[in-house]
């Protein structure tokens, strides 16, 4: 292998680490998670009917099960007012509800002291009223102390027991000393705190380093199978549009150039730009209503790859079966990049025939097509091939809305569900796949460069 060509791979490497890095540490920035929708959530279907004592239970060992429970990275910066054991806080409202408070006290032991006041009080078997619960709740999330002041004075006026007398007025005790010790610049007193390896990050890059990413959130299956079972699909359908739209605007490249045909040119090149003036999302629709709708002509079918597959079909018969699935996303991605790529190609070529070496062609009596084949094409290859090598990454990038549109399980479909369900482990893998797509991409590149012109191996190296 070349020098520089083992330089590039080598340099994917830590490309790759501080994508994976930059894409985790963001992903778990982002506010809510998997476990608080799913479990915390009142509304969530598996947990609706249980108690606030048993989400809490549920979520508690949900969050050791996936480490969750541990500090973000080595060290945190934070004010020094927030203790750096905040983030075993949960839920996120509550979590900020308390940052939010000690930063304007500026003195944890006070606010810790009424967020165990407020727990005391929601625990009490009480029968409450809207307007009650709705001051618990106050009590509980907010950090605007009027609200909270308000909130605990509407819950004085309930007749109640001794002991929640004497609750209550415990609450009022440490809402008063949180109110009478407010500090305006507690919060720009910063802290430095180390966590060690005992943290998420650390036990991701150590697992991913031994090929383990994790398991999904969503279905508890490896991150690997999720994305395993879905590239097959995404990578079948970029290869053959990508073939498809290469082999389409070499040949109307060529068409368009020569001298016999500039009729079509003329005719070609508007129809190309009205084209290229349709967003995707529009193509996609456009051509579900027109070649695929029932009440108008339906010819392909759609939204059921992947639920009709059977195990007694051979390899064949089920990539036949896929074909059908994928036709129109296919016509979609290649009637998509088709305007741009033949326009690229087009003013290579053009400019490739008013070099001096087309014109010596010419000159010894070759025919315009062998002047355009054999000495134009390989010498405007070089810029074809800086366009393409681009061009399947944007591929990739154009999928995550083909496949959501046309329900097709791939890569792009299963990002979007994994950004929605806040499936880290999946949202990860998958973006260190592109960079490695991204990667091979430019790494043929060179290769293709030095076969198109050898003089650029030597000046390379």
């Amino acid at each position: 292998m070349p020098a520089h060509l083992l330089r590039k791979v080598l340099l994917l490497v830590p490309a790759a680490w501080l994508a994976g890095t930059l894409v985790f540490l963001l992903s778990r920035l982002i506010p809510g998670s998997y476990g608080e929708n799913q479990i915390l959530n009142v509304e969530a279907s598996f947990y609706s009917k249980s108690s606030q004592q048993s989400r809490e239970q549920a979520f508690r060992e949900y969050q050791q099960k996936n480490g969750l429970d541990k500090p973000l990275f080595y060290f945190s910066l934070s004010p020094t007012a927030v203790p750096d054991t905040l983030h075993r806080v949960y839920p996120e409202p509550r979590r900020k509800q308390l940052e939010q408070l000690a930063l304007s006290v500026g003195s944890w032991p006070e606010v810790a002291a009424y967020d165990l006041q407020v727990q005391r009080i929601q625990s009490l078997p009480l029968p409450l009223s809207k307007q009650e619960q709705q001051a618990i709740s106050t009590l509980r999330y907010s950090s605007s102390f009027p609200a909270l002041e308000q909130a605990a004075e509407l819950l004085q006026n309930k007749p109640v027991t001794p002991e929640v007398a004497q609750r209550l007025a415990a609450l009022n005790q440490a809402l008063e000393a949180l109110v009478d010790s407010r500090q305006i610049l507690a919060s720009l007193l910063p802290r430095l705190s180390w966590h060690g390896i005992q943290n998420q990050y650390h036990s991701w890059l150590v697992a991913a380093l031994s090929g383990d990413f994790g398991n999904s959130y969503r279905t508890g299956r490896p991150a690997l199978t999720e994305v395993r079972q879905g590239i097959g699909n995404t990578l079948l359908l970029l290869l053959v549009s990508m073939l498809v739209v290469l082999a389409m605007a070499l040949e109307l490249s060529i068409l368009m150039v020569r001298r016999k045909l500039l009729w079509l040119r003329r005719a070609l090149l508007p129809s190309l730009f009205i084209l290229d003036s349709v967003p995707a999302l529009v193509l996609a629709f456009l051509l579900l209503v027109l070649l695929a709708n029932p009440a108008f002509l339906q010819l392909f079918p759609v939204y059921g790859m992947g639920y009709y597959t059977s195990g007694s079909l051979s390899a064949w018969q089920q990539l036949s079966l896929k074909l059908q699935y994928m036709a129109l996303p296919m016509l979609t991605l290649v009637l998509v990049n088709l305007p741009y790529l033949t326009s690229q190609v087009h003013t290579s070529l053009q400019a490739a025939l008013q070099a001096s070496y087309s014109r010596t062609a010419k000159a010894k009596g070759l025919s315009e097509g062998q002047v355009i084949r054999r000495h134009a094409l390989r010498n405007a290859l070089l810029p074809i091939i800086t366009i393409v090598s681009d061009f399947l990454p944007a591929l990739v990038s154009g999928s995550i809305l083909i496949e959501t549109v046309f329900a097709i399980p791939g890569i792009g479909r299963l990002l979007v569900e994994s950004v929605l369900a806040r499936d880290t482990p999946v949202l990860v893998l998958i973006v260190l796949v592109v960079l490695v797509v991204r990667a091979l991409s430019y790494f043929s590149a060179d290769i293709l460069y030095t076969k198109a012109d050898p003089r650029l191996k030597h000046s390379i190296l």
